[in-house]
């Protein structure tokens, strides 16, 4: 349901809400106030390469934490499409009528390179013969084009200080946290326990120099991702953050968010808790030093 009279709006998968979303995002937000009229978003729901070529396919970020990122930049409302085989067929000049005339766009703020309708048939130009369009370059930082699929490469490779770079903000996983079997505390270091959804993008299972950011304040931590092979009981994959100074008392069902900064080391299976226990230790002074 459109709520606005009139609106500057963008589409697009705006997967990682990186340095090039954030400019053009920036220009929706800044025209639309110099208008005084509504600064719209726009989003699909599943991720069109999920649903075309993937299924499989885990986005950087989760809905909930795209949409905040989102909304921390001053947009004033996000639309979802749900993308399904009727919005895939959807033709170029169908696609315009919908977001000029049905979402009442006055201007478009798009990509030189956005593509729209169906097999990608609609251009810039296409956009210019149906409405206005204000066009913004690729953005380019430390010599690389900024782009979703090259911060997954990084992050796959275990760069989070080159991704960073680019996204313009440490990568994070965002969730609640959750009670799990206190078996940090009775090594010595508990742990605070979040299970992200599972549609989420997540770095290589492993050991991580983080920061933890709760209510606010920010506190340095070193994290795990993945299955506990010396602990396991089948519970999947979990993110468990160890937080080494003072941190709030009890956070059950608490948000928190986890920044990584640094890869550590390669999840293991140790022979004894023991063994585990000093292996941590080892980890937490490698993040400290």
């Amino acid at each position: 349901m459109i709520q606005h009279s009139a609106c500057v709006l963008a589409v697009g998968k705006f997967e990682g809400i990186h340095l090039g979303h954030r400019a053009l995002i920036s220009q929706v937000v800044r025209r639309a106030r110099a208008a005084g009229i509504a600064a719209v978003v726009a989003v699909f729901e599943p991720h069109p390469y999920k649903f075309l070529r993937d299924a499989d396919y885990k986005p950087l970020f989760s809905p909930h934490e795209r949409d905040e990122m989102i909304y921390a930049l001053g947009v004033d409302t996000i639309v979802s499409f749900d993308f399904n085989e009727k919005f895939a067929s959807m033709s170029a000049r169908d696609f315009c009528e919908k977001i000029f005339i049905e979402m009442r766009a006055k201007e478009i703020i798009a990509g030189e390179n956005f593509r729209f309708g169906r097999e990608r048939g609609g251009t810039i130009e296409t956009l210019r013969g149906a409405g206005e369009v204000f066009v913004i370059g690729r953005e380019n930082f430390v010599g690389e084009i900024v782009s979703t699929s090259r911060i997954r490469e990084l992050l796959a490779g275990k760069d989070f200080f080159a991704a960073e770079s680019l996204l313009g903000f440490s990568f994070f996983i965002a969730g609640e946290v959750t009670e799990g079997r206190r078996l940090g505390r009775t090594l010595g270091f508990p742990t605070l326990n979040i299970y992200p959804p599972s549609e989420k993008f997540l770095p290589q299972n492993g050991v991580y120099a983080t920061r933890t950011i709760i209510d606010g304040a920010t506190y340095s931590s070193v994290t795990n991702i993945g299955t506990r092979p010396t602990v396991s009981d089948g519970e999947g994959i979990s993110v468990e953050t160890h937080i080494w100074e003072a941190a709030p008392g009890e956070l059950y069902g608490t948000q928190i968010k986890v920044e990584f900064l640094r890869f550590i080391r390669a999840e293991k299976k140790f022979a004894s808790l023991d063994e585990l226990k000093g292996q941590i230790a080892e980890d937490i002074a490698s993040i400290r030093q």
